[in-house]
């Protein structure tokens, strides 16, 4: 081998070898790639070599008298950038209520516009509109109910003559179909009014109620079990109370 060995590098020392073996890396300059099996008819130990370390140092070392040939093995930083992960798109829309709010007379009614974006749909462009929060004597509405991609839709919110005065806030839904992407805006609503006189009894936020009925906001309910604190109008279509009607 021409020249000094570079320290550190691993030296792999083959001992056995046929002279076809041996020919074949001296006059083809074949370098053996790191990580890689050896030809069955080589053995090759390997031995830590320093700059000032000779051939027949390294075959003293290694269990090998004459040695035949020498592997280096140094390493070396790649050269490839390291692959990136590409970036996936999340589906996203958006949802806008302009006015985002209003305010009516009990028994009258109010519109607004729903606006709708999608950012990154992939192949979805239907969004479905929903409308929650809406009290008892208030009835809301988006039309259609379903839109395509960017574009808009009316929020009619219509009131009885007996409902409750007083300020709710309603939330339009817009939710991508076919993927969890949703948005959501509200709209706040402002009853003004009396509101109705009832002659049933008021409920009261400390006494326990078995059954019977009482009125709470110009509407009269019926406990239909044991409730303490729960507020008449609160408790969804399936809780405690149930609504019997204005007064």
């Amino acid at each position: 081998m021409a020249g000094p060995v570079r320290a550190p590098l691993r030296v792999l020392l083959a001992g056995a070898v046929t002279a076809t073996a041996i020919a074949g890396v001296a006059l083809t300059g074949t370098v053996h790639a790191a990580g890689t099996p050896l030809p069955a008819q080589v053995f090759a130990p390997y031995v830590e070599a320093q700059a000032d370390d000779s051939l027949s140092k390294l075959a003293s070392q290694s269990g090998d008298k004459y040695p035949a040939m020498a592997f280096l093995q140094a390493a070396t930083a790649s050269s490839s950038p390291s692959p990136s992960a590409s970036s996936v798109q999340v589906p996203a829309i958006q949802v806008q209520v302009s006015p985002s709010s209003g305010t009516v007379t009990a028994g009258s009614s109010t519109t607004a516009t729903v606006s709708t974006a999608i950012i990154n749909n992939g192949s979805n462009t239907s969004i479905a509109m929903t409308v929650s929060g809406v009290p008892v004597g208030v009835t809301a509405s988006v039309s259609p109910s379903s839109v395509n991609g960017s574009s808009s839709a009316a929020l009619s919110v219509s009131t009885v003559s007996t409902v409750v005065p007083g300020t709710y806030t309603l939330t339009v839904k817009g939710t991508l179909t076919g993927t969890s992407a949703t948005s959501s805006a509200t709209y706040t609503l402002t009853v003004t009014g009396t509101a109705p006189a009832c002659s049933t009894a008021s409920w009261g936020g400390t006494q326990v109620y078995t059954a019977g009925t009482v009125s709470w906001k110009g509407h009269r309910w019926n406990a239909k079990w044991w409730t303490l604190g729960e507020e008449p109008g609160t408790t969804g279509q399936w809780g405690v109370w149930q609504d019997l009607g204005t007064c």
